[in-house]
């Protein structure tokens, strides 16, 4: 127990609490700095504060001292910043998970060398109150680079974001859904709902209200206040895919029946329909009273003007759909494209002035700053760019996103605000001058991991590669290349070598001393999901893209026999420890057993609602484990060929099973961002840990402590269940 903790368990409860609460701004208003700078690096205050009051009053005491009259020394407010831009990076998963404050901190922190940080950290290494799960690596973000907070709440793809002239951020999704959100504290303050389909486009009509664009063809106007709906506007044929106000108070949209109208929302009625794009209108901007600009899947730009209701000209010069306009001063214009390119376009002369080349896919929203010197663009590739607008050259990218980023707006102080498909939004800083990220790990999702006798931990990734690790010191050892797709899984086989499956239709053999490629088994040109191989190494399984489970002879090369039988895609195969039968995990919700012997199927197991995703067998070869995209994870007995029972907790699919050498423990890693340590005797969770995108794989080592995750972000986070 900490030196705090101690004194404060001398006073009352209710001197306690009064103490935790008015402590802070007593030190403050004293410039009591050395009291206030010990109080705000000790691990027990913070969690006794994060309790009690929550995660604001946690960020405002460093707001307080770091904005104070006190005086600070430049050291100590480096200590305070970096802790609380770690609390703040955990601000979404602590407001849901207070028990998480050790694992975050220490995830975030252990890579600053700074006294009072490790101190705190060693003191929150003894927290006790329930198991917990300790990164022994730094492999969450880092407070003090461009990412500044999470924001979650939707469930489905963020594809639209506008900030109100007062600061609040508004989002629109496919889970059909506004959300009106708090900068300052990523609180969600209210949810609106209405549309049938999911959200396209938002804009802003005045300081009082928002319209919305939907796949349900119509255009509705909220009330911010109120979140009342005032009117829906329907005319289109097809999806509303942007939409925008005019000065005059009219409202423009454009859509995918390949039109834009003009609405009078008096009458409720379009004036104007233009018409004259070969493709889908996915942008509109207002150039002035009478002159607004459209941007479509036809490649083109067109401007229109609304006295006459014609087009003016169109600009050509994308090789792909316009996806997003926005305005610049001297009758300049942004657009970005499904080409993978940004233009600067001068309206007098007609002509692009710049070309912006840097992403990898699409560009699917742009924003430029206050100051018209810098623009910013989200894309296909998961990532933003931000761009010099006077010479064209890319400043730097923002990296955080696990999916395609759709929306971009710029908050009144200058930070971005950006929403995804990852199904978040994140704030950022456009003033740090460096790019944080801990990256332990690949460039892209981590789709297998395996923990070797050799303390060695092998994993491999979407990004064509497999790396080896140290399990003791948490470093790469090498990375192998051989692999033109994704790989997918990764098996052990004697004498240090391991066997790898790939989308590129390949099994590949590597040994693990010379760290070479030995040898490669085709697919039959069709993409390998998973391999597994019998606990003699002789025998590998690997399951195939046109439903089948293909069995070879290691020794020989030979494909022995091909299993069949189930009715969609095999996702997963794992061997029981004798080596006589294999268990099959597919698409179509079923688990089979098969004998290696004869190549029969020996039994189907059937109780989940979802694809089956992930397979595990107990130690002792009596029970397997299911994870599912049905949020579930099944326990079967293999003697009966029944469920045993079901543990629930995951709030999105089930994507990895790892069981303790003891057999007493399941780790189950998942789609919601979590890993889940279970009891299986209790049938209860008895750790959590949360990482920054959805957590793809698990491995457990020899020791039943030490747990290896690998994330849709690349990370592979090298965890310690604490107890």
């Amino acid at each position: 127990m900490g030196e705090f903790r101690e004194n404060l368990a001398q006073l009352p409860l209710e001197d306690q609490r009064y103490l935790l609460e008015t402590l802070p701004g007593f030190l403050v208003s004293e410039s009591d700095t050395e009291q206030l700078h010990r109080l705000l690096t000790d691990f027990d205050f913070l969690e006794s504060r994060l309790y009690l009051f929550g995660i604001e009053y946690l960020l405002n005491d460093y707001e307080e001292a770091m904005h104070s009259d006190v005086s600070i020394s430049s050291e100590k407010l480096k200590t305070l910043k970096l802790i609380q831009g770690a609390i703040e990076l955990s601000s979404h998963i602590l407001v849901e998970d207070k028990t998480q404050l050790a694992g975050q901190l220490w995830g975030r922190l252990l890579s600053f060398e700074i006294p009072e940080i490790q101190k705190m950290l060693q003191q929150a290494k003894s927290w006790k109150l329930t198991p917990w799960l300790r990164p022994i690596a730094p492999s969450l973000t880092p407070p003090g680079g461009r990412l500044l907070r999470t924001f979650i709440g939707h469930s489905g793809w963020v594809n639209a974001v506008v900030v109100t002239p007062g600061g609040m951020i508004i989002s629109g999704s496919s889970d059909n859904t506004l959300k009106v959100w708090n900068p300052e504290t990523g609180k969600e303050i209210s949810t609106v709902t209405g549309h049938t389909a999911r959200i396209r486009a938002i804009a802003l009509l005045g300081d009082e209200w928002v319209i919305s664009g939907s796949d349900d063809f119509t255009i509705k106007v909220w009330n911010l206040e109120t979140t009342e709906e005032f009117v829906t506007l329907t005319g289109h044929t097809r999806a509303v895919r942007a939409v925008a106000a005019l000065p005059d108070g009219r409202l423009i949209s454009g859509s995918s029946d390949n039109t834009i109208k003009v609405w009078n929302l008096e009458t409720q009625t379009p004036e104007i329909t233009l018409t004259g794009h070969q493709g889908w209108v996915n942008a509109l901007a207002v150039l002035s009273e009478t002159e607004i600009i459209s941007g479509s899947s036809d490649n083109t730009l067109k401007i229109w003007d609304l006295e006459t209701a014609e087009e003016l000209f169109t600009l050509t010069g994308h090789t792909g759909g316009v996806r997003t306009i926005t305005t610049l001063p001297e009758r300049q214009i942004v657009s970005g494209s499904s080409d993978n390119t940004v233009k600067v376009w001068n309206l007098d002369s007609k002509k692009a002035i710049f070309t912006f080349k840097g992403h990898s896919k699409g560009i699917n929203a742009v924003a430029v700053t206050p100051d018209n010197k810098r623009m910013i663009s989200a894309a296909s590739d998961n990532t933003l760019k931000v761009w010099n607008l006077q010479t064209g050259e890319e400043l730097f990218p923002l990296k955080g996103h696990t999916d395609s980023v759709y929306a971009v707006a710029v908050l009144p102080d200058g930070r971005l605000i950006s929403g995804s498909d990852d199904f978040t939004l994140k704030v950022w800083s456009l003033d740090t001058s460096e790019e944080l990220s801990p990256l332990i790990g690949h460039t892209n999702r981590v789709n297998a991991a395996i923990v070797l006798p050799e303390q060695q931990v092998v994993s491999s990734a979407w990004d064509h590669t497999i790396k080896v690790w140290n399990l003791n010191t948490r470093k790469s050892i090498y990375t192998l290349k051989g692999h033109t797709d994704r790989v997918n899984s990764v098996a052990a086989l004697p004498n240090k070598r391991i066997i790898s499956a790939s989308d590129d239709h390949t099994l590949k053999i590597w040994s693990l001393e010379t760290a070479e490629e030995l040898l490669t088994i085709e697919g039959d040109n069709r993409c390998i999901f998973a391999v597994a191989v019998t606990p003699d190494g002789k025998v590998a399984i690997a399951c195939l893209s046109d439903q089948t489970l293909k069995v070879w002879n290691l020794d020989t090369l030979k494909e022995i026999f091909t299993l069949r039988g189930h009715t969609d895609w095999v996702s997963t195969v794992t061997v029981t420890p004798d080596g006589k039968q294999v268990i099959s995990g597919s698409f179509d919700k079923t688990i089979k057993v098969w004998s290696l012997e004869t190549g029969e199927e020996i039994a189907t197991l059937v109780g989940h609602t979802g694809w089956v995703k992930a397979l595990a067998v107990t130690p002792d070869g009596k029970r397997v484990i299911s994870g599912s995209f049905d949020k579930t994870i099944k326990v079967w007995s293999l003697e009966t060929e029944q469920e045993l029972f079901s543990l629930s907790g995951h709030t999105d699919w089930v994507s990895s099973i790892a069981v303790t050498p003891d057999g007493s423990l399941v780790i189950s890693a998942s789609d919601d961002n979590t890993l889940k340590v279970w009891d299986l005797e209790m049938r209860e969770v008895i750790a959590d840990f949360t990482g920054e995108s959805s957590l793809e794989c698990c491995a457990v080592a020899a020791d039943g402590v030490q747990i290896i995750v690998g994330e849709a972000s690349g990370r592979v986070h090298f965890l310690t269940l604490e107890s």
